[in-house]
């Protein structure tokens, strides 16, 4: 009888055990099935046994299907947007190019500050369009964006020779240096607008600093001036479209940092606002991403 418990537990011992190890292989095969997804997109397979690591096993897999979904919808939708934008858009420019036409013919047989007025806001307008036109095309990624090594610090110093003339009495300094794989036109686009931003802010006299960073896998942008600075509750709005802060520019349209945080974000990027010392400090940060990986 002694000789059979032992034998008997032996025999569970050696079943836990196996049931053990096959525990951890179905663990290991859901854990790389899951990374698999992640890195690729291959759906897990469907389980056709029983028990509670097969049920999980088909939940990952419809859960798998259900992102898959729910991304392809975004997109559509995203996609349908920029449609709607585009025609919207395509319906307003042609009366504004009318209307444009009949101010002008006015302006030069009776010049005065009215016809003025009225090109002006029909300038804004029209550039407005223009702004959330492209703004919904490059998140519905309908903007194609080529990706090469640059020298961060080359756009920022053709930034500071674009805005010195515009902006004479105010002093731009660029510092740092850093390498980023990035769309050298977006990218340009992104930092101006944030540079253009600062310029509008600061006193008659003010200072922008522009500091670009690299660390081991990242490089980030940092543009800060001594401007005094927004509310504290504004800081979340500033990247929202169409919010103006209350020194906002005038003819400011509100959305030119809402394109620099989707050029940012396309470009795998974060980007912050807070105060600092001085003024607004905005940061963006961008991963080095090796040129073999998929961007």
């Amino acid at each position: 009888m002694k000789y059979f418990i032992i034998i008997m537990l032996s025999v569970f011992c050696v079943l836990l055990l196996v049931l053990r190890c096959i525990d951890k292989k179905k663990i290991r095969f859901l854990t790389e099935s899951i990374d698999k997804f992640i890195r690729d997109e291959t759906l897990t397979e469907l389980s056709t046994s029983d028990g509670d690591m097969a049920h999980l096993q088909t939940n990952i897999c419809e859960l798998e299907n259900r992102l898959l979904q729910e991304r392809e919808y975004t997109i559509l939708e995203a996609k349908n947007n920029t449609q709607f934008i585009s025609d919207i858009s395509h319906q307003l420019k042609t009366p504004l190019a009318g209307l444009r036409l009949y101010c002008e013919m006015e302006h030069s047989i009776s010049p005065g500050s009215h016809t003025e007025k009225e090109l002006e806001l029909i300038g804004k307008m029209e550039k407005l369009i223009y702004n959330v036109l492209k703004l919904e095309k490059i998140r519905s990624d309908t903007y194609i964006m080529s990706f090469d090594e640059t020298e961060v610090t080359e756009i920022a110093e053709e930034l500071k020779l674009e805005f010195s003339p515009l902006f004479p009495e105010k002093q731009i300094n660029v510092s740092g240096s850093g390498k980023l794989r990035c769309d050298r036109v977006w990218l340009q686009e992104a930092i101006g607008n944030v540079i253009k931003n600062a310029c509008e802010h600061t006193e008659k006299h003010g200072r922008v600093d522009i500091c670009v960073e690299q660390a081991e896998r990242t490089v980030c942008v940092i543009i800060e001036d001594d401007g005094g600075g927004v509310p504290e509750n504004e800081l979340p709005l500033l990247f929202r479209r169409f919010h103006r802060t209350e020194n906002a520019a005038p003819g400011s349209t509100g959305i030119g940092l809402a394109i620099t945080k989707a050029i940012t974000e396309k470009h795998h990027g974060t980007i912050i606002a807070e105060n600092g010392e001085k003024g607004l400090r905005i940061s963006m940060c961008f991963p080095i991403i090796d040129e073999n990986l998929k961007i």
